[in-house]
């Protein structure tokens, strides 16, 4: 164990060391990022990064003594790579010429054994694990775009490949694991927002490769367990993973070039959707924790139960993918780019996906459901032993529940509402097709196979399941959408008269529309009932008397009048105190207003 603190505290105090060296040399030799309409930052920071983190990895291992085959094979592909990454970020390759070097890269590492072998693919080895180490080496390429982003991600990366290959292995490249650890979280506070320096193209591809390289090798020692050999690596490096997918489906949706620049990666949408940088790594960093550790678990829980855990994990970061899609695309920024670059089929094309991408992903997510549904009912009726004549049942009767149920969900219109605006009225809905899919499934297992074999006790499990699901994908939406506007920055301190039905129009408009600028501190009344309680977490203050001290206290801008049946002296006394105050005062007005207040606000 000592040994290990002296490999990760050796390569951090290293990384701590050089990269502000490497920061001056950046400038004075010319490897700068400048400003550009296609990158993020907004002034000249040194790009030479990456440096700091190859040398800060690389000197313990020639110190220690840390050589053999893998190693060997592992240090050559990510020299070639990082020496590539250096001259590209002075001279800027084109993306197809880095493509071809991290193919031969990857070869390197085949050539020192690392391969992905699995017992029933080990015709296509080698072109898997082409596929996976220049998909994983891209995918840092690309998560390099905000500050902090790749090199906290790779920490935590390697932190966790460590712990893996401790727990599932003895994988010799492990160790090397721990040494990228500590370079990559000493090089972090350099490049945590506001960055000082940038790692380039030589530190993210290097830290890609490496982490691909590590996370397969001495998987023949694995292969009896297909969930550690594929499943372990995948979720630890799920947020590169991710957000490769994302940048890729949707400039394919956009019509745009796959291998170009641009501000549209998953940590741009939440900065989009009112988030600052710093909060927007940080959610990420959790992201990659969180599915680290689920691929930790595999040594602790049943395969099966940590399995469900895992795809419900991934149903999750699928809606958080989903839903920056939708808030995309109805952003102004990225409707002006599609308008600038997409020729009229290709706005056809895009306008027909953007409509009915929705439906489509509502359906394959039912359909995810319902299996995992079914199945979770026979593991937890079973209590994790599926008998032979189970697994018959299941393959037996699956389909024909997957049809009966599907083609319910479509009947009683399940697929017509709106999941950012659900209601109890949505619910109840779910509620009757649920049922009523349970109670038709069993009727037809009756009069088709005489419900012979089958467990009473796993449809009731399946129903309850199946109802928690589809209720509560529904509802994630929606908590996404008030997760990110309580995250996102606040704008100015207003206060809300009246704490009634339209005072919680604004707040829901609020929380909804970033570009209001409004952050709401807190409702006034007259009703003294209602003061001390809160409205849509927003609490309300105290009444009219309260408004001068109120304004001084929390610094309030603006004040939103929001009672439409107020009368004419009420609402004369209440904008007076707002002049009186020196506070710009809006009164907004119900859809039943009468032309008698319209004609107060002129008066």
């Amino acid at each position: 164990m000592l040994k290990y603190f002296v490999l990760f505290f050796s390569s951090f105090g290293l990384s701590i060391l050089f990269t502000p060296i490497i920061r001056k040399l950046a400038f004075k030799y010319g490897f700068v990022a400048y400003p550009r309409e296609d990158r993020w930052h907004k002034k000249p920071t040194a790009v030479l990064g990456g440096a700091a983190i190859y040398l800060s990895s690389l000197i313990p291992i020639l110190f220690l003594g840390l050589f053999n085959r893998g190693v060997f094979g592992l240090l050559s592909g990510a020299s070639f790579l990082f020496i590539v990454g250096l001259l590209d970020d002075k001279f800027h390759f084109t993306p197809y010429a880095k493509l071809f070097a991290q193919i031969i890269a990857a070869c390197i590492a085949i050539f020192s054994g690392i391969t992905l072998e699995l017992p029933f693919l080990n015709l296509v080895a080698i072109p898997l694990t082409i596929i996976w180490i220049v998909g994983v080496t891209n995918a840092f390429n690309l998560l390099d775009n905000i500050d902090g982003l790749a090199s906290g991600t790779a920490f935590i990366s390697a932190l966790l490949l460590f712990f893996s290959s401790q727990i599932f292995s003895n994988n010799p490249l492990g160790i090397y694991a721990i040494i990228l650890s500590g370079a990559a979280l000493g090089f972090l506070p350099y490049n945590f927002n506001p960055a000082r320096i940038f790692m380039g193209d030589s530190g993210s591809m290097f830290l890609g490769y490496t982490l691909a390289v590590i996370s397969i090798a001495d998987t023949t020692g694995n292969i009896s367990n297909l969930a550690i050999t594929i499943v372990v690596p995948v979720l630890i490096l799920s947020v590169p993973i991710f957000d490769t997918i994302f940048v890729v489906i949707t400039r394919i949706i956009q019509g745009r070039r796959i291998f170009t620049g641009g501000k549209d990666h998953t940590s741009h949408h939440l900065v989009t959707l009112g988030l600052s940088q710093r909060k927007t790594v940080l959610l990420l960093y959790s992201v990659s924790l969180a599915f680290g550790l689920i691929a930790i678990l595999y040594s602790r829980l049943n395969v099966f139960l940590i399995s469900m855990i895992a795809i419900l994990a991934a149903v999750i970061l699928l809606f958080l993918g989903f839903f920056l899609l939708e808030a995309s695309s109805n952003g102004n920024a990225l409707k002006a780019q599609q308008d600038k670059n997409n020729s009229d089929n290709n706005k056809t094309f895009l306008n027909t996906v953007f409509l009915h991408k929705r439906r489509i992903v509502e359906v394959l997510l039912d359909f995810i459901f319902i299996c995992l549904a079914y199945y979770s009912a026979y593991f937890l009726r079973f209590e994790g032993a599926i008998s032979a004549s189970n697994a018959y049942v299941i393959r037996e009767s699956l389909v024909w529940i997957i049809l009966i149920k599907m083609s319910l969900f479509f009947f009683f219109g399940l697929y017509h509402g709106v999941w950012r605006y659900i209601s109890i009225s949505d619910l109840v809905t779910i509620f009757k097709v649920t049922t009523f899919g349970s109670i038709v499934s069993i009727l037809f297992l009756t009069f088709a196979f005489r419900f012979q074999y089958y467990s009473r006790a796993v449809f009731f499990i399946d129903w309850m399941l199946l109802l928690f699901l589809l209720s509560g994908s529904r509802i994630l939406f929606r908590l996404l959408g008030e997760f990110f506007s309580r995250m996102r920055e606040k704008g100015e301190n207003i206060l809300i008269f009246g704490a009634g039905d339209t005072g919680e129009m604004v707040i829901r408009e609020i929380k909804r529309n970033k570009e209001l600028n409004y952050n709401p501190v807190g409702f006034i009344d007259d009703n003294p009932a209602k003061i001390g309680n809160r409205i849509q977490g927003i609490p309300v203050l105290g009444s009219r008397e309260d408004i001068v001290s109120l304004i001084g206290d929390f610094k309030i801008k603006e004040i939103l009048i929001a009672i439409p049946s107020i009368n004419k002296n009420d609402l004369l006394e209440i904008t007076g105190i707002c002049r009186d105050a020196a506070v710009p005062y809006r009164i907004v007005k119900g859809i039943l207003d009468s032309e008698e207040s319209i004609e107060l606000k002129e008066d």
